[in-house]
């Protein structure tokens, strides 16, 4: 039986079975809720498509997922973090929990049309990051974090990769390390936007604040003495976080 939200459609996607299963991904309830997020993501990448590709996409959304048309040849897109501001400012959600939607979001499409995904994926910086499944659990309600992460020592050809995908960071094996410089009075939500994906990670960053907004963060699982895959998901925090507070470094 037709679904009725797609009735004269004749999407790839069936849009009850889409909704639910990236709504439970991203530990949503309200199927309006998962609607409005997965759609706000599929805004977000189609400015990166060309007009073909748009089409594409449209064909195979039902009508509720579908994007606004969109004018003009594609826009490149800066890097992975710029799509999950896009995302946070459709659905007003913070930048974490956006990040957690559009990985849901991106997954699910991966497994209901993988052309149309390996589409999407050429066209985005990041997108092993933004495809990857959530595998983590339930997050916490605002949150877009795995809770329950088990940490993995990253061998040095993965640590080099995962430097080319964040902002201004250096390291190696045993250590990963970002120096910021801001306007002094963004320190402290800096500082607190940290302290808080700390908490929701339960793992931590060591912190040095000099004069004149200086604040370097240095990040590696100290059980283990080594970077994991744990440490890159804090500095992909701290790159939001960076963005949130307007500062440059």
């Amino acid at each position: 039986m037709a679904d009725p939200l797609t009735s004269g459609d004749d999407p790839v996607i069936e849009y009850s079975t889409f909704i639910q299963a990236a709504g439970s991904l991203a530990g949503v309830d309200d199927t309006d809720e998962a609607r409005r997020a997965a759609k706000a993501v599929f805004t977000a990448v189609a400015v990166a498509l060309d007009e073909p590709e748009r089409a594409q996409l449209a064909r195979a959304l039902p009508g509720p997922l579908r994007p606004p048309e969109v004018p003009g040849p594609a826009a490149p897109v800066e890097s992975g973090a710029a799509v999950v501001r896009a995302v946070s400012h459709v659905t007003g959600c913070p930048a974490e929990r956006a990040r957690y939607y559009t990985q849901a979001v991106l997954s699910t499409l991966s497994d209901a049309d993988p052309e149309v995904a390996q589409l999407i994926a050429r066209r985005l910086p990041d997108s092993e990051d933004l495809f990857a499944t959530i595998d983590q659990g339930v997050p916490p309600r605002g949150s877009g974090v795995p809770t329950r992460m088990s940490p993995r020592l990253l061998e040095p050809d993965e640590v080099e990769r995962e430097l080319r995908r964040l902002t201004a960071w250096e390291g190696d094996q045993r250590r990963l390390r970002r120096t910021v410089e801001l306007p002094p009075d963004r320190v402290r939500p800096l500082r607190d936007a940290v302290a808080r994906a700390e908490r929701e990670m339960n793992h931590h960053a060591e912190v040095e604040q000099e004069e004149q907004g200086t604040v370097t963060f240095e990040v590696w699982t100290h059980s283990l003495d080594r970077v994991t895959d744990m440490d890159v998901a804090l500095a992909r925090r701290i790159d939001e976080a960076v963005d949130a507070v307007g500062a440059h470094g």
